[in-house]
């Protein structure tokens, strides 16, 4: 058996609750969603799975390929806005819509049912890492151009939980 996830990036799921237009919005004023401030879960159809949206804030498919790799995934590809790999005995094939909404599909190879919290906890474990591989690329992009912007890096630290905290100095002209 298999479950399919969506997965809306965090400004489109900030939005729709807002403007309570879409799966998250009316989830959110019919007590839809369920425990947890990631998943929420449509109404179950009779014969099909139950739809499960997912907040997440991938949107690189580049970075989303690293932190796959990241988290042990094997058989990465990558076409387009189409992504497949294998995670822990789990194939993944996501697709991301114009919008830039994730669709991602789970389907175990050993043909045993995948729960609904088990790909739940498998794309947290993706975000995660995705998170880390977005605050990398942004370090290393304010190294890179500190100083062309007039700032000098006095120092850098990363905290048990891989916070980066880097400190600036105005470089000064006189």
């Amino acid at each position: 058996m298999s479950v399919s996830l969506i997965l809306i990036p965090a400004a489109l799921a900030a939005v729709t609750a807002i403007t309570a237009a879409g799966g998250i919005g009316a989830l959110a004023q019919t007590g839809g969603i369920r425990g947890g401030d990631r998943a929420e879960t449509g109404t179950a159809g009779e014969d099909g799975p139950r739809p499960v949206s997912v907040r997440t804030r991938m949107k690189d498919p580049d970075l989303l390929g690293d932190a796959l790799r990241d988290i042990g995934a094997t058989d990465v590809g990558q076409d387009g806005d189409d992504l497949t790999a294998v995670i822990d005995g789990v194939e993944l094939a996501m697709t991301r819509s114009a919008e830039g909404v994730w669709a991602a599909h789970f389907h175990r190879a050993d043909g045993l049912e995948l729960a609904e919290q088990e790909a739940a906890l498998l794309v947290e474990r993706l975000d995660a890492a995705y998170a880390l591989r977005v605050q990398q690329t942004v370090a290393a992009r304010i190294r890179e151009r500190a100083a062309s912007a007039g700032f000098e890096l006095v120092s850098e630290t990363r905290d048990d939980d891989d916070t980066v905290t880097m400190v600036l100095d105005v470089k000064d002209y006189a």
